[in-house]
């Protein structure tokens, strides 16, 4: 078995890594959970404001939600210069 390292990440890395990958948040409904939405394919992710930073486990769950593998979702959120 592989063992990867998942970084911790801030709550402006993940929302960064988010929009680059054509997700939106939806309007706040009064609660500390933000939704992150993309259409097509239709993906929804859901961000703990409150929790940041993000241990690997929330990191790996959220990558889960995206519908991408850990360290292409890290890889979005960390690199300035990724598309």
């Amino acid at each position: 078995m592989i063992f990867q390292k998942i970084p911790e990440l801030s709550y402006k890395e993940i929302v960064t890594g988010l929009k680059k990958l054509g997700f939106y948040q939806l309007p706040n409904k009064s609660t500390g959970h933000e939704q992150w939405v993309k259409d097509s394919p239709y993906r929804k992710v859901t961000v703990s404001k409150h929790l940041a930073p993000f241990d690997k486990k929330m990191v790996k769950f959220m990558a889960d939600q995206a519908g991408l593998p850990v360290k292409e979702f890290c890889r979005y959120c960390k690199d300035k210069n990724h598309p």
